[in-house]
């Protein structure tokens, strides 16, 4: 063997040791090693749907659930499938999904919701749409809807901006004002790629003020769920990359957010959700190699539910309410608290699930 030969045998075999190494750390971060210990909860029940709900939020004053629909496996083999909001009443046992919108948008493909529910002005709903465009390329854009005296949502307005890289979540803070959450900030599918890969911090959080958008908060791993106390003073951010959710303080003048706390959890948080005692909720992907791969074929993900509970000083070390390896409920992505129970919806599942919360013990 000659020397030539021989260096290129050994670059290539050093190449592709660097590329094991990078996947074996990537399977290692995602969660593809962890071993799931389930954690059932006795009494579930499950509520078809048609299609799955990755979000869903709760009036809790009306006992309404709002959830976004969309067949998220669909999307890749079929430009034509949309989605649509439906609304699901907690008061009547055995009620069925009904339509949330009088009309959706064009090319309708919800993501993350947010209700606005103050008093002094009519409700409104805002979803993260990421419809296709003439060319097949993916928009990113909040849909605006208003309750009318029908009791249905009304589209009002499509925004969008260049802020609007990849967004996932929504957090309205008042009838015109909200946060967005990009999950990457890449632009393309290779970027993309190494951005997941790598697990680098391209994601970020953008503030609408009601006229313009500006980054809130940068330089975030997949910075996924995004929600806002029930005061408006505190912003609450799952970053899915870093496995953990951030707690900023906000200023309701300006929407500028400053640094809190954070709190560590043991998987990729989803959605967020913040109880009427004050506890915080959160769907958890304890592997994220598995739910990747859910959303594109048949085979299940682990779901994992956390609660925190929130006392003066600030929120308690999170608790696991629910786990299962994914052969009960599938992929959780989303969790919300009413009345003692917890409704759970997915992103692959066409149903929700709903569980008794346990008694906290003592």
């Amino acid at each position: 063997m000659d020397g030539k030969l021989r260096r290129y045998l050994l670059g290539l075999g050093g190449a592709l040791l660097v590329v094991a190494l990078v996947v074996v750390r990537f399977l290692t971060v995602s969660g593809a090693f962890t071993a799931i210990e389930p954690q059932p909860l006795a009494g579930c029940t499950s509520q078809p749907l048609p299609g799955p709900a990755a979000d869903l939020e709760i009036d809790r004053t009306a006992g309404i659930a709002y959830l976004s629909v969309l067949d998220r496996r669909s999307l890749d083999d079929n430009a034509l499938i949309v989605g649509t909001i439906q609304k699901l009443d907690l008061n009547q046992p055995g009620a069925q999904p009904m339509p949330a919108t009088a009309g959706d948008p064009p090319g309708f493909r919800p993501q993350g919701l947010s209700l606005w529910l103050r008093a002094e002005g009519p409700r409104r709903l805002f979803v993260v749409n990421r419809p296709l465009d003439a060319s097949g390329r993916e928009q990113q854009t909040v849909e605006v809807f208003e309750q009318q005296s029908d009791g249905l949502f009304h589209h009002q307005k499509t925004l969008s901006d260049a802020l609007f890289v990849h967004a996932s979540d929504v957090a309205a803070v008042g009838p015109d004002q909200f946060y967005l959450s990009n999950d990457s900030g890449a632009r393309n599918f290779l970027t993309r790629a190494v951005e997941v890969l790598f697990q680098l911090a391209w994601s970020n959080v953008i503030y609408y003020d009601g006229a313009h958008a500006s980054v809130a908060v940068s330089d975030r791993s997949q910075a996924n769920g995004v929600r806002a106390s029930a005061d408006g003073l505190r912003l609450y951010i799952a970053e899915a990359g870093a496995r953990q959710i951030l707690i900023f303080d906000r200023d309701p003048d300006t929407g500028s957010l400053y640094w809190s706390s954070l709190i560590e959890v043991p998987g990729a948080p989803e959605r967020l959700d913040i109880a009427e005692d004050g506890a915080l909720w959160a769907a958890i992907q304890p592997n994220t190699w598995a739910r990747m791969r859910s959303l594109s074929s048949a085979s299940v993900a682990p779901t994992m539910i956390l609660t925190m509970a929130s006392p003066v000083n600030g929120f308690s070390k999170a608790q696991r309410v629910y786990v299962n390896d994914g052969s009960e409920f599938s992929g959780g992505t989303a969790s919300a608290a009413h009345r003692g129970r917890v409704i759970l919806g997915s992103a692959t599942e066409s149903r929700l699930m709903t569980c008794p919360i346990p008694a906290a013990p003592g």
